[in-house]
């Protein structure tokens, strides 16, 4: 590279830098900004921002600061951390005209994920995203399509679970992305190693690895994007790369699929041939229209796989680690189901301590601890401090759903039963873990999906199964010790389990099943 480039590139820093600095030390001194570190001369608190846990340690620093908001100067790059509801709400709720808006996540962009609109900027085009995603997850839709696409995946679910308990946790993603590709694409998924499972596996595994914040010195310095790749201390670029092709494949194979088989008339009924046999019948096909719907589904089935399936492994971790929620969902269950059928959708919301498992499991360990990055429209004054414009908002979903105040002191236990009235009946003055949904315009649309999905699975599985941890050669339970994975969406590490049908009636309900419907 010439060295008037680098001199170039070297004044655009120079000019970022003195830009950021005079707007936090030169305007609106009258207001201070909210509690943090003191930071350092240009970096400011680049070198302050946790690596590992962050939600943990957001949540703490709120103790040493006496405060729940948090502000960091990155280097230029303003950030507020919310470590309460109160705060999430007055900003993210009723301040939502200037927090409703996405920062420019340059790495996710070079990566490819700027397909999801869930990173969009607040405006038309994520509007026109949005509100197909809600009209094909409407409760109409759900009552015709999903639910019943659910249901017989669950019947393949608990048969696998019969067949190779082992094997769990593939089990768990097979249900979901199999439910999610069929019911998106029409595609059929019955194995493990199916290729567009392990598409949208790998596909979801680089969306996480390029959006984790805090990660990648461009998402900082959004001019160093346009550096070649073989320059020093630009290795991002090459890690976009590599992750893009997984990404582009998990988006545009899918469709791909679905749009050859309609040409040879054998597509199933799904999503993605409806709505571009609409468009074809109406007249209204254009690149941008299957653009949209493209977008759209890979969120919903790349999305919505991961994060259900990661809180059914939190509920199994947590029968684990609690024995005694797993025998009084497994008494609840049979109170009102009997011994001779399975459970349905027909049965939801009659089974309080299933609807208490589900909130549990969301409150406990929530999948993305530190929510979507919110993104400051313009400059705002709060409890006297000033918010500048530009501001990267995180609403610390952890801490929120960690609050003793709220949950109780022992808020890093599993115990559904602190939704629960004496008497088994839902305790309303329990705030519902909507934190885990996020705040404001920016709430989860894939919500009701997900409440169902796993009211059912919670249902089927203490119907169904014991749950014991993993014994040694003397038969002596092992001690579990099961950590999270970091990511914008965290994970528990991988954890053995021993799982056996409760009963002979449940093992042959579960095989009868699955043979009618192999045979219909």
């Amino acid at each position: 590279m010439s060295s008037s480039i680098i001199n170039v590139l070297s004044l655009a820093v120079f000019i970022f830098f003195v830009q950021r600095l005079w707007i936090h030390f030169a305007v609106h001194r009258r207001f201070p900004l909210p509690p943090g570190p003191k930071g350092w001369p240009l970096i400011g608190n680049l070198f302050d921002l946790p690596k590992e846990k962050a939600y943990v340690r957001y949540m703490n620093m709120s103790g040493e600061y006496h405060s729940d908001l948090l502000y960091f100067n990155a280097a230029g790059t303003s950030l507020l951390i919310l470590n309460s509801s109160e705060a999430a709400n007055d900003l993210l709720v009723r301040r939502w005209k200037i927090y409703s808006d996405r920062p420019p996540l340059p790495m996710a962009s070079l990566a490819g994920v700027d397909f999801s609109f869930g990173l969009h900027s607040y405006g038309d085009k994520w509007r026109k995203h949005r509100l197909l995603f809600k009209r094909e997850i409407s409760a109409l839709n759900l009552q015709t399509y999903q639910k019943p696409l659910l249901q017989e995946s669950m019947i393949m679910f608990l048969h696998n679970l019969l067949e190779t308990p082992q094997k769990f946790e593939s089990h768990i993603h097979l249900l979901f992305g199999g439910t999610l590709l069929s019911s998106a694409y029409g595609l059929s998924v019955e194995d493990l190693q199916d290729y567009y499972l392990m598409l949208v596996k790998e596909g979801m595994r680089a969306v996480a690895e390029v959006t984790i914040p805090g990660t990648y010195i461009v998402d900082f310095f959004p001019v160093l994007k346009y550096l070649p790749a073989w320059f020093p201390g630009i290795s991002f670029k090459r890690k976009a790369a590599q992750e893009r092709v997984y990404i582009d494949g998990m988006v545009h194979e899918t469709m791909s699929f679905v749009k050859k088989n309609m040409k040879n008339g054998t597509a199933k009924s799904s999503i993605a041939s409806r709505q571009l046999q609409k468009m074809h019948n109406e007249g209204t096909w254009s690149e941008e229209e299957e653009t949209v719907l493209r977008n759209v589904l890979g969120v919903l089935y790349g999305a919505g796989t991961d994060t259900t399936a990661i809180t059914t492994m939190d509920i199994i971790l947590g029968f684990l680690l609690n024995p005694d929620s797993l025998k009084k969902g497994q008494a609840a269950v049979d109170a009102a189901l009997g011994f001779d059928r399975l459970p349905d959708y027909g049965d939801e919301g009659k089974i309080p301590y299933v609807d208490a498992v589900v909130m549990e499991a969301l409150r406990w360990q929530p999948v993305a601890p530190l929510g979507l990055a919110h993104y400051t429209r313009s400059a705002d004054i709060y409890r006297g401090h000033y918010i500048p414009a530009n501001t990267i908002v995180l609403e610390n979903t952890w801490a929120i759903l960690h609050d003793p105040a709220t949950y109780g002191e022992d808020v890093d236990q599993f115990r559904p039963g602190r939704f629960l009235n004496p008497d088994g009946t839902l305790n309303n003055a329990v705030p519902y873990p909507s934190a885990a949904f996020g705040y404001g315009r920016r709430t989860c649309p894939g919500k009701s999906y997900a409440q169902s999905a796993l009211w059912l699975t919670v249902a089927s599985l203490l119907s169904c199964f014991d749950f014991s941890k993993p014994v040694n050669e003397k038969g002596e339970e092992i001690h579990l010790s099961v950590d999270y994975i970091d990511g914008l969406i965290t994970h528990p590490s991988t954890f053995e389990c021993i799982i056996r049908p409760r009963s002979k009636v449940v093992e042959r309900l579960i095989r009868q099943k699955r043979e009618q419907q192999v045979l219909s």
